[in-house]
C-alpha cells in the first residue's frame, strides 16, 4: 500500500477519534442532565438524631415506591435514635425499616 494512502487513513481515523472525544462528554452531560430533571423530586435528605435529639449524621436517599419507601446507605441511619426525611420543604417522620441487608454491611 502506498505511503500516502496509509497517512490519509491514519489522519481519517485520528480525526474521527478526535470528533468522538469532543462530542462524547456533551452527550454524557445531556444524559446526566435529563436523568436529574426526571428524578430530582425523588431525592431526599436524611437526618439521623441521637437520643438527645442532636443530629449525628446526614445523607441522601431516594424514593423508590409510590407508598414513600426510601432507600439509603445503612451508615447514615445505623446509630440513629430518630430519623427525619426532608423532601423539598416537607419534613417527614420515619415509620420504620422495611429491610436491612446485613450481608452487605
Amino acid at each position: 500500500m502506498p505511503l500516502n494512502v496509509i497517512n490519509k487513513r491514519n489522519i481519517f481515523f485520528l480525526s474521527l477519534l478526535l470528533i468522538v472525544k469532543i462530542l462524547l462528554p456533551s452527550i454524557s452531560f445531556a444524559d446526566a442532565d435529563k436523568i436529574f430533571k426526571e428524578n430530582n423530586k425523588a431525592v431526599v435528605v436524611i437526618i439521623a438524631y441521637d437520643q438527645k435529639g442532636k443530629p449525628i449524621s446526614q445523607g441522601s436517599g431516594f424514593i423508590v415506591r409510590q407508598d414513600g419507601a426510601i432507600v439509603t446507605n445503612y451508615h447514615v441511619v445505623s446509630n440513629a435514635k430518630d430519623i427525619a426525611i426532608k423532601a423539598g420543604s416537607k419534613v417527614i417522620e420515619v415509620e420504620g425499616f422495611i429491610c436491612i441487608d446485613k450481608a452487605r454491611l
